[in-house]
């Protein structure tokens, strides 16, 4: 008890090793994600502070350790062995900008998300309705309309449009709701189902009644391209990651309201995939897919669909030549002699540590996104911290349009890794393409997009 009462007052008294008096954080353009980080911050009893359009975590209170956890990051640690994560700056976690403050104006404390996200509730209009593809809950908002007949578009241009709330100007990857399309539903169907998915997603939505853009792309224009409404299965089975399945099933059944397939490995069998159009495979050994069951994936893939692969599946779908790809290897030194390759004996009780050290038990890193592709979608910076739990190292895609996202110069954010990981296989590597096999494609994962069912930040590239 003493322990605790000590633990509790010196987090007052003492200063963050850092000098900061503070944490800044927030997202102009994801109201949603900003809720859920702050749910987060409340759930662990932080106090956190609205000023302006930004929120302030002070780090004079009781829970200050637990703050220093939340933003703070590390590169030094008297240990090279983890077995499991050993990055936990959860900010990162929520793709959250912040900074540390030496000073701070609090502001008017929250106490409640409640009210934290007000939407302008969307009017009916006769011609077309655009969602903001920003926010955390547009993917489910978008299948809740599709489920229910609605035909929508997403932008592959900026443009801006004249709409309800005024002049607005919208991101890659908007979503368009022509009215006249919906060739099964009224006028008046249609905005009982926008409406509905604005009311239960909280999601920032308009009304358009022209479709001349004050700047950019036209309504009708050609570069809005009809979305397909998903069909999901996923492999599960023997040799299949139970946690990374779990992961991924929280995310579209209870998160973004889509259901999943759970298909065993050994059902792979005929026309078994004809019934979806996206299949996801999680990390795991696949040994047990024969010939049959391999060219049955690839087939069903060329055939127009997409296959998603997560860490080490996207390393099976490489050696099992799924994808015309490649891994990072290691440069071979021309200039070393074959006598100079002998092996380096060792003490056998230094093994563990040192195989452990080349174990990369999960970090952050940062990558550089193309904004532009369809897969970056929804993301307005280029810089993006992912989670790497896994020794998957891809090379940059075959081709030029093919690495959606790639590790920046000085990667490294928060937790250990080797530094023969960091410069040999990190840097050069990519951390996620896509391979076309016919007039399908392979997604490919390096990261972890969907880790522990905490990532918000990167939850977007899976879902896109």
């Amino acid at each position: 008890r003493k322990y605790q009462q000590t633990f509790f007052k010196t987090a007052l008294s003492e200063k963050a090793p850092t000098g900061f008096a503070a944490y800044e954080f927030g997202d102009a353009y994801d109201n949603n994600r900003n809720k859920a980080f702050i749910d987060y911050l409340l759930k662990h009893k932080i106090k956190v502070y609205k000023n302006g359009n930004k929120f302030t975590v002070p780090l004079k209170q009781p829970q200050r350790r637990m703050v220093q956890t939340m933003f703070e990051t590390y590169s030094k640690y008297r240990d090279s062995v983890f077995y499991d994560a050993s990055a936990w700056s959860v900010a990162n976690f929520y793709n959250m900008n912040y900074r540390g403050l030496k000073t701070a104006n609090l502001g008017e404390e929250i106490t409640s998300t409640d009210n934290i996200n007000k939407v302008t509730s969307v009017p009916k209009s006769d011609y077309a309705y655009i969602m903001d593809w920003d926010d955390y809950n547009a993917p489910s908002a978008l299948y809740y309309m599709q489920s229910k007949g609605i035909i929508a578009a997403s932008a592959f241009k900026p443009f801006t449009s004249k709409t309800n709330l005024g002049n607005k100007d919208f991101n890659y990857g908007s979503i368009m709701i022509p009215v006249s399309k919906q060739q099964k539903l009224s006028s008046e169907k249609v905005y009982e189902i926008v409406s509905g998915a604005q009311t239960k997603f909280n999601v920032p939505i308009y009304a358009a009644n022209t479709g001349f853009s004050i700047k950019g792309i036209d309504l009708g224009s050609n570069n809005f391209r009809t979305v397909k409404k998903p069909k999901v299965a996923m492999l599960v089975g023997d040799g299949v990651s139970s946690y990374e399945a779990g992961e991924v099933w929280h995310l579209l059944d209870t998160r973004t309201k889509m259901p999943i397939v759970k298909l065993q490995t050994n059902t792979i069998r005929g026309n078994w995939l004809d019934k979806y159009n996206t299949l996801v495979m999680v990390s795991g050994g696949y040994n047990s897919l024969d010939s049959i069951q391999r060219q049955t994936i690839k087939d069903w893939t060329a055939n127009g669909n997409t296959l998603i692969t997560i860490g080490s599946a996207s390393k099976w779908a490489v050696d099992q030549k799924l994808v015309r790809e490649k891994l990072t290897t290691k440069p071979k030194d021309k200039d070393k002699k074959e006598e100079d390759k002998k092996v380096e004996r060792l003490p056998y009780v230094d093994a563990g540590e040192n195989i452990g050290r080349e174990r990369l038990g999960g970090a952050i890193f940062e990558v550089d996104l193309d904004l532009t592709h369809p897969l970056g979608f929804g993301y307005r910076d280029n810089k993006l911290p992912v989670y790497k739990n896994n020794n998957v190292f891809l090379a940059p895609s075959s081709s030029a349009y093919g690495t959606v996202a790639k590790y920046t110069e000085n990667p490294h954010i928060d937790g250990f890794i080797s530094k023969d990981n960091l410069n040999i296989y990190l840097k050069p590597s990519a951390s996620l393409i896509v391979s076309q096999i016919g007039r399908g494609r392979v997604v490919m994962f390096a990261d972890n997009p969907n880790f522990r069912g905490a990532w918000y930040g990167t939850n977007k590239l899976f879902l896109n």
